[in-house]
């Protein structure tokens, strides 16, 4: 299970702790839910970034789903 690492709601974005990919950069249009450090998150979906490296492009976050 990956955990988001750090989130900057300033900046709409942070670091997800992924235990394959290593710490993988996310936008807040990736959640489907409103990330905080520490969440327990699923990578659903894995894109580019400018520069080649991966980059997550969809994130969801089981514990906060089944709350709304």
């Amino acid at each position: 299970m990956a955990r988001i690492k750090s989130f900057s709601r300033q900046q709409g974005f942070g670091y997800i702790e992924h235990p394959e990919l290593g710490d993988l950069l996310f936008d807040i249009e990736a959640c489907d839910f409103s990330p905080e450090v520490g969440d327990e998150v699923e990578v659903v979906e894995i894109g580019k970034r400018f520069d080649g490296s991966p980059k997550a492009k969809r994130v969801t976050c089981p514990a906060k789903s089944k709350e709304s």
